[in-house]
C-alpha cells in the first residue's frame, strides 16, 4: 500500500454527502472534452520475471442505493486481491460506478486505488452514464489519482480509448493493452482503425484489446466451442470456464447478435491475439476463436446475480514472451483460490 497517499473521508464529509444526496442527485456534473489521443503509458517488466496484472470488473460503486452497501464488501474482496496476488498492474473492465448518483463515490473508488500505489487502467461499461456524473467528469476525477493511466482519448471515439505497453529493460514491447471504450454496444468502424494504425507502429510483442460489453463474436464463439449435448468444451478451441447467463451482446430486435466486423479488423493486427471484457456477472469462459482468445474476466462486484465462485478477479501473466496463464480467481474462507487455471 502506498503509505504517502490514503486520503480517507473524515465523518463531516460523510454526513455531508449523505445529507446533500439531494443536491448531488439533482446536479449534472459534466467534464472536460478531449479530441485527441495520448502517447502510449509504458510499463516495465524485468526480464525473466513475470509481470503480473489483475484484472477486475463490475464494481458497481454508488452512492445511496441498495448497492452502496455491496459496494463495502466488493472493497474488501478488491483489497484482498491486492494484498495477495500483488500485481503490476490493475485493469478494470467496466461498471466502475453505478446507479443514480456516483460524486462521491467515484472518489472513493479514486482513493482506494491510489492507496495502492500500483498503476491502473480503467475502462468504462454501461453503467456509468447513466449516473449525474458524465463520463468526462468519471476521468477527470480518475485522472487526479498519481497511479491512474487512464486517458480520453478523442471524444467522437467516446471516452477513455489509450494504449498501455509493458516493455522489457531494452524498452522492446512484450505485451501491448489496447484500453477500449464499448461506447453502449461495441466499438465502432474509428476504433478498429485506430487499433490498427496504432498496432502497426508497435511491431514487437503481443497485443490485447480490454473493453467491458462483449462482442457479437462471443456467441459465435461459444456456440462453436461449447457441445450443448454432453454440457462439455468441444476439442479444439482450448476452452475453459463457465456460462450461466446470457451473453449480452449487440442485437437486432430478433435478439440476434450484431455483427460490426470489429473482431474481424483487428485480427489484421500483427501480433494481436486476446479480448478481455466484462459486462456479465455469471460468465466466465474464455475460448480460442479464429485466432484470437476472447475471456470474460471474473467480476468483483457482489451485486447483480450470486453464484458461488463467481467473485473475485482475474490474474493475467505475463512472461517475456507475452501472456502465459489466465486465472480466475475468487475469495474464499479468507483465502484467494484459483477457480479456473489455464496456461497458454
Amino acid at each position: 500500500m502506498n503509505a504517502n497517499y490514503v486520503r480517507q473521508f473524515d465523518f463531516a464529509q460523510k454526513i455531508k454527502y449523505i445529507t446533500q444526496g439531494k443536491t448531488y442527485l439533482s446536479t449534472e456534473y459534466k467534464g472536460e472534452v478531449c479530441d485527441e489521443f495520448s502517447a502510449p503509458a509504458v510499463l516495465d517488466k524485468k526480464s525473466g520475471k513475470d509481470f503480473v496484472i489483475l484484472n477486475l470488473t463490475d464494481i458497481h460503486f454508488s452512492d445511496y442505493d441498495i448497492r452502496m452497501p455491496l459496494g463495502l464488501a466488493a472493497a474488501f474482496t478488491l483489497r484482498r486481491l491486492v494484498r495477495d496476488v500483488r500485481p503490476d498492474l490493475i485493469t478494470v473492465t467496466g461498471d466502475i460506478v453505478c446507479a443514480a448518483s456516483a460524486y462521491n463515490s467515484i472518489r472513493y473508488l479514486t482513493d482506494l486505488f491510489t492507496s495502492f500505489g500500483i498503476p491502473w487502467a480503467p475502462v468504462f461499461g454501461n453503467h456509468e452514464d447513466e449516473t449525474n456524473c458524465d463520463k468526462n467528469y468519471l476521468a477527470d476525477i480518475m485522472m487526479k489519482s498519481p497511479c491512474c493511466l487512464l486517458r480520453k482519448g478523442p471524444s467522437s471515439m467516446g471516452v477513455g480509448n489509450y494504449i498501455v505497453v509493458i516493455a522489457d529493460e531494452n524498452g522492446k514491447p512484450v505485451e501491448t493493452l489496447f484500453m477500449t471504450d464499448s461506447k453502449h454496444s461495441q466499438p465502432d468502424s474509428s476504433q478498429a482503425e485506430w487499433i490498427i494504425s496504432e498496432g502497426a507502429k508497435i511491431t514487437d510483442g503481443e497485443k490485447s484489446v480490454f473493453m467491458h460489453i462483449p462482442l457479437p463474436e462471443y456467441q459465435a464463439a461459444y456456440d462453436a466451442a461449447f457441445d450443448t449435448v454432453s454440457g462439455k468444451w468441444r476439442d479444439g478451441f482450448a476452452a475453459f470456464g463457465e456460462q450461466h447467463e446470457k451473453i449480452c451482446c449487440e442485437r437486432d430486435k430478433d435478439g440476434n447478435p450484431v455483427y460490426r466486423g470489429f473482431l474481424d479488423k483487428i485480427r489484421s493486427v500483427s501480433g494481436l491475439k486476446y479480448v478481455f471484457c466484462g459486462h456479465e456477472h455469471l460468465n466466465d469462459w474464455s475460448v480460442l476463436y479464429n485466432g484470437v482468445r476472447l475471456t470474460y474476466t471474473l467480476k468483483v462486484g457482489r451485486g447483480s446475480g450470486f453464484r458461488k465462485n463467481f467473485n473475485g478477479g482475474t490474474v493475467i501473466t505475463v512472461g517475456d514472451n507475452g501472456i502465459k496463464s489466465i486465472a480466475h480467481r475468487n475469495t474464499r474462507l479468507l483465502r484467494l483460490h484459483n477457480i479456473e487455471y489455464f496456461e497458454l
